[in-house]
């Protein structure tokens, strides 16, 4: 068994090509196919179903690829100190954020990021919490950025605390404004496996599923899309202070601050011990806390909702 055998796998899983996965690996395709056929018979099992379209890794196999994830990520981890890119901002960054940060604080900082660094070539994804944390315990991804605490084994550096705030278009009994209380019977909620929505459910004591009504359920992973149905559903809904700094006058006059101690989510770097470029770990930290308000960099007077 080799590394370049496990990297062979690893692009066949990905690429679900036997010819794009040679290309990909800069090598022939009968090359590939005879070191993945190697392999498959040092291990006595088979690791593709080559019958079908596209090609899938075998139940069997999943387990082995996964193994064959990490090893590769440990071996790029000892190739990036010895060859010194622990302190280099230079090839591949990928990094994962979730939905309710990803629009908001990317657009910040990551044009400048890409001018000062010209020689890291950076790719995002926007996903969910727990597909980050999966990527990144296979080494698809490098970095996440995400709202922390995780509970895990992973290596959570902290970069801001930002404030939550109800957004609400309930008016009062009497019709004269629109309320600035919390009213859990009229919230509308990201779906299920967003923190955001678990951060809610601890505020409120809510189940997670946007809904207004029992007769109507909206499942979305958009903060814009709740704040819309909030406006012409006459609800509210809880937002970060980032998006409401993209909301226009009007609308903002529909925020107002929840009941203190003041609720706050972390936001913060994720990544894999393994993960060795300190180097790029630093540029980006510094680059993103350099667009962010001083004030959001302190815990002080707020508390820090759980996911």
């Amino acid at each position: 068994m080799t590394i370049t055998q496990l990297e062979y796998i690893v692009a066949l899983a990905d690429l679900q090509s036997f010819s794009k996965a040679a290309d990909y690996c800069c090598v022939s395709q009968p090359s590939l196919s005879m070191q993945v056929q190697k392999l498959e018979d040092e291990l006595n099992m088979t690791l593709f179903n080559r019958k079908a379209k596209p090609l899938e890794p075998t139940l069997e196999a999943r387990e082995i690829l996964a193994k064959a994830r990490i090893i590769l990520s440990e071996s790029k981890s000892i190739l990036s100190l010895t060859k010194g890119w622990s302190t280099q901002v230079t090839g591949n960054l990928a990094i994962g954020v979730i939905p309710t940060i990803a629009p908001y604080l990317m657009p910040r900082f990551l044009a400048d990021f890409q001018l000062k660094y010209p020689n890291l070539t950076i790719s995002v994804s926007e996903t969910t919490t727990e597909n980050i944390k999966h990527e990144i315990a296979e080494g698809r991804i490098d970095i996440g950025i995400l709202v922390t605490p995780l509970n895990s084994n992973l290596i959570e550096i902290p970069l801001y605390y930002e404030e939550l705030f109800l957004y609400s278009n309930v008016w009062e009994d009497d019709g004269s404004k629109l309320s600035a209380t919390l009213d859990p019977t009229k919230l509308w909620l990201l779906e299920e496996g967003h923190c955001l929505s678990n951060q809610i459910n601890s505020i409120c004591n809510l189940n997670a599923g946007a809904r207004i009504s029992n007769s109507l359920t909206y499942q979305t992973g958009s903060l814009e899309t709740i704040v819309r149905m909030a406006d012409l559903g006459f609800g509210q809904t809880i937002i970060p202070q980032m998006f409401v700094d993209y909301l226009d006058n009007k609308s903002k006059e529909k925020v107002h601050p929840l009941p203190k101690p003041t609720p706050i989510r972390e936001v913060s770097l994720v990544h894999a011990k393994s993960y060795s470029r300190k180097a790029i770990i630093n540029a980006l930290k510094l680059e993103i806390l350099a667009h962010i308000p001083m004030q959001w960099q302190s815990i002080a007077d707020r508390t820090i909702i759980p996911i």
